[in-house]
């Protein structure tokens, strides 16, 4: 039956994503729930195949592709029957790094969002807090604006990628009192003094690192800030619909 979404280039994509899910996720996956988390040569191979840039910007190294080819993509990494592996890999691709290309500066998408494409470095979206769930408008991370720096503290949790990740996609509140408008969106990277993690552990979903993050006087530098301050409620409802 002809589809009315999806023409004979995306059927030969879908292929490829089914050759690769067969090659190189099914044969390792048992082992990967073991070890409670992916390897980050999964993440290159991906790269490799130019899946992690369907959705982006060429100028970065993405293919800015379609929708449908992202729908392919995700439909055929899914019957790789490990939902510990999708989580990883699409929270990497269409939440961590989807703000950054959406909203972030050239300068932002040279540091991340090119590497994130290329398999080279892992990212995370932290929202969630141990409080609030995902409750976007009640997060109570603060990020004060001192000088030439943010420094944040607070707390995430069950955040995917969470303890493993390069770079974290940081929710914080910038303004105590301005409701959603006071939320703002911070990377934070692995190894800046004050940031820390653990892994969680699970009932399920093994092989998808799920990290708890603790920030206590994080100090980043003001043009780690993704779009416009205040802007973050916004930015992430429109991922979020994605």
């Amino acid at each position: 039956m002809k589809s009315f979404y999806f023409n004979e280039d995306h059927q030969i994509f879908r292929e490829s994503v089914k050759d690769f899910v067969n090659k190189e996720i099914k044969p390792y996956a048992d082992e990967w729930e073991k070890q409670e988390k992916i390897p980050r040569s999964l993440f290159k191979k991906l790269g490799n195949q130019g899946l992690l840039g369907i959705n982006h910007d060429e100028k970065y190294g993405g293919a800015g592709a379609d929708i449908f080819y992202t729908i392919a993509y995700l439909e055929d990494l899914a019957k790789c029957t490990y939902s510990g592996v999708c989580a990883a890999v699409s929270v990497h691709q269409y939440m961590a790094t989807n703000h950054l290309s959406e909203a972030g500066s050239d300068e932002l998408k040279e540091r991340f969002l090119r590497p994130a494409i290329a398999g080279d470095k892992v990212g995370a979206i932290a929202i969630t807090e141990p409080f609030g769930g995902s409750d976007v408008q009640a997060i109570k991370t603060t990020a004060v604006l001192e000088e030439d720096y943010y420094v944040i503290n607070g707390s995430k949790t069950f955040i995917t990628n969470g303890h493993f990740a390069d770079f974290v996609v940081v929710a914080c509140r910038t303004s105590a009192d301005a409701g959603i408008n006071g939320i703002s969106l911070i990377v934070v990277e692995r190894g800046t003094k004050g940031f820390t993690s653990s892994q969680l552990k699970k009932i399920g979903w093994h092989s998808s690192d799920t990290g708890e993050l603790a920030f206590d006087n994080v100090k980043v530098p003001k043009e780690n800030l993704v779009g416009k301050e205040g802007m973050g409620f916004f930015y992430i409802m429109e991922s979020f619909q994605g």
